[in-house]
């Protein structure tokens, strides 16, 4: 998991053709069930609605343009996300909102002097061993979104050797196929459903189909999204643990993790455990007086558990980067300590150009391209000039480079022995 979440990352929207821009969907709450009067609200154009008791929603004559919309509850954690619709356009998003959390003091003390959290992640690790030979059989409707956004500039841009071995280091690591169907559709969005079975340890799909895709993909390309096992792991059990082994095991980053509160959720205590890391990056920059001065910035990793004290299971996995990685796993209690993912986000996500910084980007690409040093170079002169014209074709709006995975597990049946 560890090379999916570097790789792959993570929520999609659906685009279906209708006559006027509409935005309509369901607002769920964490544990899969609806949250009825939700409030869906677009404050730039103060227009909203309330969700029905089935928390489904419809807002429509929307305008053809970037616009946010604001998820809320009472109780529940505000959801921002910003949408553009295309004109007769109607844009399905479903929303999960999070149960508002409050800290308490952490409440673990070991009387040896032992870290709290490394006391709690011992005991996850000893009842994770004994759940796993625990799970049986299990049934799961599984939907998984992915897709990609102005990833084309990249793509476009980037040496053909440096592709090339891009490429050759996917296939190594397993993942050539989904990649060059993301090579071959930079801008592709798809949704793909599928009736998932574990038994005796084997697992076998069927009933696969693509409920949503904005481009037309071959027999082929249809095939790789849906037989591409990397998407959901056969064991999905493990991977709430899987990114974690060398910590649960072996404590090279457990003793990192500190015990930093906790809270009250379905008569259970669920303990907070979190690992932060600041990395300092320098790079060169001119300032105003022309002069070439070292700017140093700090960027933070935190890496965050929920873990149920009574069952010593992990609830939520949760990973985030002010720079370029957010994912976030969330499992259900589904009895005797055993939590399977019920949701998974995971996104990759490059800094935005702003669209008025676009103007002055092509205005610099086109004087370097004047230039008698550039010109020599032919590499650089090829890349300059298809950086200029991904430019050209981007202007009038942000560009905002990302590419995510995401997937919702409905369990049908499980047994445990």
């Amino acid at each position: 998991m560890k090379k999916f979440l570097i790789i792959l990352l993570l929520t999609g929207l659906a685009i279906v053709p209708s006559e006027a821009q509409t935005l309509c969907g369901r607002v769920m709450l964490n544990d899969s069930t609806p949250c009825p009067y939700a409030t869906v609200y677009i404050p730039s154009i103060n227009r909203g609605t309330a969700a029905n008791d089935q928390g489904e929603y419809m807002l429509d004559e929307l305008p053809t343009k970037n616009f946010k919309v604001e998820y809320s509850c009472i109780g529940q954690q505000t959801v921002k996300r910003e949408f553009k619709i295309a004109k007769g356009d109607t844009l399905t998003n479903n929303e999960v909102l999070s149960e508002k959390i409050s800290l308490l003091p952490p409440s673990i003390v070991t009387v040896d002097g032992e870290n709290p959290a490394h006391y709690v992640l011992r005991h996850v690790w000893d009842q994770a061993d004994v759940n796993r030979k625990r799970i049986d059989t299990w049934q799961a409707e599984v939907k998984y979104e992915l897709g990609m956004n102005d990833m084309e500039l990249i793509f476009n841009i980037i040496p053909k050797k440096y592709m090339v071995l891009l490429k050759s280091a996917l296939a190594l690591a397993g993942y050539r196929k989904i990649f060059n169907l993301a090579f071959d559709h930079p801008s592709l969005k798809a949704k793909v459903s599928l009736l998932r079975t574990y038994l005796n340890g084997k697992v076998k799909d069927s009933e696969q189909k693509i409920t949503y895709c904005n481009e037309k993909l071959t027999a082929d390309e249809q095939k790789t999204l849906y037989s591409n096992k990397l998407l959901i792991e056969p064991n999905i059990f493990d991977e709430v643990y899987d990114d974690y082994e060398d910590w649960g095991r072996k404590g090279d980053d457990r003793d990192k993790f500190e015990l930093v509160g906790s809270y009250e959720q379905d008569g259970k205590t669920i303990d907070v455990l979190e690992y932060i890391t600041v990395r300092t990056t320098e790079s060169e920059k001119v300032n105003e007086n022309g002069e070439t001065v070292t700017e140093k910035k700090n960027h933070t990793t935190v890496k965050r558990l929920h873990v149920v004290e009574d069952d010593w299971g992990i609830l939520k996995v949760e990973k985030k980067s002010d720079r370029y990685i957010q994912s976030s796993t969330e499992c259900r209690d589904l009895g005797g300590g055993i939590y399977m993912p019920i949701s998974s986000s995971n996104r990759i996500k490059l800094p935005t150009i702003p669209a008025d910084s676009i103007p002055k980007m092509i205005d610099k690409a086109e004087k370097e391209l004047k230039d008698p040093k550039v010109l020599e170079k032919k590499t650089e002169q090829k890349m300059l000039e298809k950086f200029l014209k991904q430019l050209k074709q981007h202007q009038g709006r942000d560009i905002r480079m990302e590419l995510f995975f995401a997937y919702d597990i409905k369990y049908r049946y499980f047994k445990v022995k």
